[in-house]
């Protein structure tokens, strides 16, 4: 039945794909929130699952066990979200450590407001492309490889694109903002 489904979705056929979303949203969703252990991420997740479905339709027919590949499929979205989660997490914690004490002579207080709009500035100035895979990369959460599929690039010329914003983010910002290093570091 899946299978079947799978392959009429493939076609482009919209009423197929209703119908396996009526199937398995709900399923899928609770199966995402035993993971993630939050409502609104297992719905992101999700949201995030049926696109890439959609998008990726015409490889369905490949898919020999539907159900099985959907839960592997929501898994590595769920995977996605708790090693992004993770890094923002491991980033606060550092900023925690990085506050001085109250014995200790504090440092010039941080406008992160100034560090955002500073920030918004720089990756403004970067050429086209390179500005493109930054946000796809940083506030989509794409990875390289997906990124280099989305814009129809090599995953070495992206990598590389990524790189070359970083570096450029982390010069200017450190031309403009009197920030220790190790701040710069845990901003990206």
């Amino acid at each position: 039945m899946d299978k079947e489904l799978f392959f009429r979705i493939a076609e482009g056929e919209e009423q197929a794909f209703t119908q396996f979303f009526i199937q398995w949203a709900t399923p899928l969703t609770h199966y995402a929130n035993k993971i993630l252990r939050n409502d609104q991420a297992a719905r992101d997740v999700m949201q995030e699952v049926f696109i890439k479905v959609w998008l990726y339709r015409d490889k369905l027919p490949q898919v020999e066990q539907p159900a099985a590949w959907l839960k592997k499929v929501v898994t590595n979205q769920c995977l996605l979200i708790l090693d992004k989660n993770a890094a923002q997490d491991k980033r606060l914690a550092a900023l925690r450590l990085a506050q001085p004490s109250q014995q200790e002579d504090p440092l010039p207080a941080i406008d992160f407001r100034e560090i955002r709009q500073t920030l918004n500035k720089v990756i403004e100035q970067l050429p086209q492309q390179r500005r493109t895979i930054y946000r796809m990369n940083r506030e989509e959460g794409k990875t390289t490889k997906e990124i280099a599929d989305d814009l129809s690039l090599s995953h070495g010329y992206v990598r590389n694109a990524l790189s070359a914003a970083l570096d450029t983010i982390r010069q200017e910002l450190n031309l403009r903002l009197d920030l220790p290093i190790f701040l710069l570091l845990l901003l990206f």
